[in-house]
């Protein structure tokens, strides 16, 4: 009975350590920044505040440009997509031809509440610096936040096809 106990324990134990190291990955990942990010003045601003675009399924697609430095330096606003949660919109700035610099103009946690909010705050982070390793919209949603990734990928691609 007592080795039983102790394997149980151990398994637990091992368990809440996976657990652990996985939510801390998360964390750290989503709170990264991109030191090798030149901040220099850019030339051009291009804005489409007025662009509404809506998401109507979990099943929209997304186009992806290309992350071989086609991207004309600059900053772009991409348009405001309308979700369930609330509208989400993206600046993204380009030097070097790639992707420097994602920033929320609005996101759903600004107009969602508690528990949405929550999962916007750490899913956003997130989707930013996937943004900035991928070069293009064509990134992985997180679980349980896939209406943010969304209206962030369609906003983040309005603001790409501007810069080619």
């Amino acid at each position: 009975m007592k080795k039983i106990l102790a394997v149980l324990v151990t398994g637990l134990i091992a368990v809440a350590m996976v657990l652990d190291a996985y939510f801390l990955l998360l964390m750290n990942k989503g709170s990264s920044t991109d030191a090798s990010a030149p901040t220099t003045s850019q030339a051009t601003t291009t804005d489409s505040t007025s662009d509404t675009t809506s998401v109507s399924s979990s099943s929209s697609t997304i186009s992806t440009s290309s992350s071989s430095g086609k991207y004309k330096d600059g900053t772009y606003k991409g348009s405001s997509v309308s979700t369930q949660w609330g509208n989400v919109q993206v600046k993204v700035t380009i030097s070097g031809g790639k992707i420097t610099d994602v920033t929320m103009v609005h996101s759903t946690s600004e107009d969602g509440e508690g528990r949405s909010q929550a999962i916007d705050n750490q899913a956003e982070p997130v989707y930013i610096s996937e943004t900035k390793k991928a070069q293009s919209a064509d990134i992985q949603a997180i679980s349980g936040a896939t209406v943010t990734n969304e209206g962030y990928t369609q906003s983040l691609q309005s603001a790409l096809d501007k810069a080619v």
